[in-house]
């Protein structure tokens, strides 16, 4: 019974993942906005429910129409970390040009008007934040995850500051994110972490798990133009989202 689930689970989420493929590259582009965002929301929930998880949002409230000009950001553990953040607002990513690399997933990624870097080339981090502050002020919401990387989910790894550079270009707001994975018996679910392993891997880890929490708090704003430095807001930031991580341990 246990293969017959996991199975399931694994068959729903490359179905729904197939139909989002053909849904941003054949529908969205003619739809209206409000259509787009729907249908990513109703993607990501479809999602988490068949990688058998439960959501549990707390904190401050989002609502798209007071995101503009607005950088989500969040600590990094697991494939559904851009679920989750699809789940809560429409954004576009700030993502690794290695992502592309990934089947199937790639063409959703690149539907999703992902901002792709290379961070092995630092020469192109200005081009970047110049890119990424004009997409701000035109009023978007961007999602970045500042580790950089993905943690194993014992600890938040210190954010990179470069990227945040255009968050006080733009003078955007910055929402922290604080994402938190546990089993029935409340332990950390370590076996959702992208850290060190396949896509592929990841995904059978967590489907194989029975009643998956996530929990998500949603931290006050950050107004980016009160600090000094992109490497003080960095840390801000930082402080912020591991000080509620650690606390949930």
């Amino acid at each position: 019974m246990r293969y017959l689930t996991i199975g399931i689970r694994f068959t729903l989420l490359l179905l729904s993942t197939i139909i989002m493929v053909v849904a941003t590259l054949v529908l969205f582009p003619l739809s209206h906005r409000l259509i787009q965002q729907l249908g990513r929301k109703i993607w990501s929930s479809c999602l988490i429910t068949f990688a058998g998880a439960s959501l549990n949002v707390r904190g401050t409230k989002l609502e798209q129409k007071s995101l503009e000009n607005t950088i989500v950001i969040s600590n990094h553990i697991s494939w559904l970390d851009t679920v989750i953040l699809l789940r809560l607002c429409f954004l576009r990513f700030i993502g690794k040009v290695e992502m592309l690399r990934w089947p199937i997933l790639r063409m959703v990624i690149k539907a999703g008007d992902t901002i792709f870097i290379d961070r092995k080339n630092k020469r192109e981090i200005p081009n970047i934040n110049k890119q990424v502050a004009t997409i701000l002020a035109s009023g978007a919401t961007v999602g970045l995850y500042p580790e950089g990387t993905t943690s194993n989910g014992t600890y938040v790894s210190p954010f990179k500051a470069p990227l945040l550079e255009a968050a006080i270009m733009a003078k955007s707001k910055v929402i922290p994110v604080v994402i938190s994975y546990r089993k029935e018996d409340n332990k950390l679910a370590t076996e959702v972490t992208f850290n060190k392993v396949s896509w592929i891997t990841t995904i059978f880890n967590t489907i194989k798990l029975k009643n998956l929490v996530i929990n998500v708090t949603i931290l006050p704003p950050v107004e980016s133009s009160s600090f000094e430095s992109r490497d003080k807001l960095a840390a801000y930031l930082y402080e912020q989202v591991n000080q509620c991580y650690m606390a949930q341990q």
